[in-house]
Formats: C-alpha cells, structure tokens, sequence
C-alpha cells in the first residue's frame, strides 16, 4: 500500500480538527495555513472526509470544521478508506477477475494475507490515539496549531 498525497493532507486535516475536538469549528483557512496545503486542493481533501461523515461542517465567519464523532470512536481504517479506495496492496486482492490466474496464483494468498493485516492494523489506531501519542513525544506543533486558531 503506498500512502497517497490526499491521504497524508487528509491525516493532517483531521488530525488539526481532532485536536480542536470540543472547541469552536476549525477554519479551512488554519488548516491550509499550517498544513500548508492549498486552500482548494484542502476543499477537495475535506469533501471526501465529510462524504465519510467523519467530520462536519459548520458555515459563517465562525464556521469550520469539527469531527463528526469523538477521536475514540474514529479509526485511521476510516480515514484511509474515505480518501483512498484503493487500500489492497494488489488489485486482484479485492477484484480477483482482473487477473486469469487469480485462481491458481500462488501469491495472491499472500497479498491478501497481508493487506487484511494492514487493515487491522490501522483499524487497531484511533485520532485519539494519534493525538496521544504526538502529545507523549512533546509535538510542540499541535499546541501551535492551538494559538493559531484562537487568532482567526
């Protein structure tokens, strides 16, 4: 699986959003400022991630972005898939038919194997649990994040 350019933007997206949980709506434009992301490839990021009603909206000059649900309740499994629909390391893993040897192929098993594994994996981790573990490592970049905001 390689992870895409709209899934890393979309993972600090949220995650900017996750760590405002509770609090006023988060503005695209703090998002696009501090994430450095431009303001309409953001919109599309954002779309994908409101379609999965992971986040919510909210319009006005106090408008922005807030979670959905609380961080607990929101796996990165989630996240991925809402901006990626290609998550199998092959594609015959989730569309065997691509591929005449689908089978009798002796390493589809594997492949498959594997990406159920990533699966759970990602699906093991919560925003919560991200947030966490940026805040352990003493990320001074999530409290940076927090002063820009109360300034827009």
């Amino acid at each position: 699986m390689r992870v895409n350019t709209k899934v890393r933007y979309g993972l600090r997206a949220i995650l900017q959003v996750a760590d405002a949980y509770g609090g006023e709506p988060v503005p695209v434009s703090a998002i696009s400022q501090t994430q450095e992301i431009s303001g309409k490839y953001l919109e599309q990021v954002i779309g994908s991630l409101r379609r999965a009603e992971l986040v919510t909206s909210r319009k006005g000059v106090r408008g922005g972005y807030t979670l959905a649900r609380d961080p607990k309740e929101i796996s990165l499994w989630e996240i991925i898939t809402a901006l990626d629909s290609q998550t199998a390391l092959v594609d015959c893993v989730l569309e065997p038919e691509v591929c005449d040897r689908s089978d009798d192929c002796l390493t589809r098993s594997i492949w498959t194997l594997l990406s159920r594994r990533m699966e759970e994996f990602w699906t093991s981790f919560t925003l919560a649990d991200l947030l966490a573990t940026m805040r352990e490592a003493g990320d001074g970049r999530l409290q940076q994040l927090a002063e820009l905001e109360k300034g827009d």
